[in-house]
């Protein structure tokens, strides 16, 4: 029925719904008329009445045999918004405190837990988690993200602030990146050190997949540009710590080996 997806989606359970989709067609009715339109018991129908003025979507006449009417069905919306802000402000929380819960898994295990994400949110997502961790990050970047990020003004924009953002929170980007020249016009204008963005050059050539890799505290991030972003978190300490060092081991082979004056 129509109306109780409705209902379902504004925050109602089954029964709710049920209780409100009669009033809504009858009127103002009783525990006992409510009772006999929904199959349920009298003392559940004064509950669950209860419960839909307690959300702000029925109310109680001023009649003496206790009816109930519905109120103006915008009041879901109202609903729905609050429902939607409190399920916002709990992953908020999850996200931000998620790191407790982790230190005790993996002091009695070594599963290691993974997301994978989709688009642009995904990858935005990515970002925003090393915000969170702040933790210094060793970076593996591909030059298949230039289009995405430079040509859309509000990817831009959250690039920008995610640099400042970064700077700010003292994260340090250690960062394998080919030689391109918008890459060495910023590094010699500044930019980097602003960033605290620390670069290894290597050719052009030496890396040509569409995926970027970030290691941060105990995770690992896959972003791959291409027609769809594709974004994986791979949480681990010891996969982290292996990436980790296989990105430092590249970083002192370049060093050696290709020219890092540019």
């Amino acid at each position: 029925m129509e109306e109780i997806e409705i209902l379902k989606k504004a925050g109602l359970n089954e029964v709710q719904a049920s209780v409100y989709n009669v009033l809504l067609k009858n009127g103002a009715m009783t525990p006992v008329e409510i009772a006999s339109e929904t199959g349920q018991s009298r003392e559940n129908c004064y509950a669950v009445a209860k419960k839909l003025i307690e959300l702000g979507v029925i109310e109680q006449t001023d009649d003496k045999k206790s009816k109930y009417q519905v109120l103006n069905p915008s009041a879901l919306e109202t609903l729905a918004e609050k429902r939607r802000k409190v399920v916002a402000k709990n992953e908020k929380f999850v996200k931000e405190n998620i790191s407790s819960l982790l230190d005790i898994f993996y002091a009695n295990n070594e599963m290691p837990g993974a997301r994978t994400l989709e688009g642009p949110d995904g990858i935005k997502e990515v970002y925003l988690d090393i915000l969170r961790v702040k933790k210094d990050v060793y970076f593996l970047r591909t030059e298949a993200d230039a289009e995405f990020w430079h040509n859309n003004a509000e990817l831009r924009e959250f690039l920008e602030n995610y640099r400042e953002k970064r700077a700010i929170l003292g994260i340090h980007t250690y960062a394998l990146t080919p030689v391109n020249n918008r890459a060495i016009k910023h590094t010699r204008s500044g930019g980097d050190n602003s960033w605290s963005f620390e670069r290894t050059w290597m050719p052009k050539d030496a890396y040509t997949a569409k995926a970027e890799v970030q290691v941060y505290g105990d995770k690992v991030a896959i972003c791959t540009y291409g027609e769809t972003q594709i974004s994986t978190i791979i949480t681990s300490p010891a996969i982290a710590e292996a990436m980790r060092q296989i990105l430092k081991i590249m970083m002192d082979f370049y060093k050696k080996n290709f020219p890092q004056e540019q």
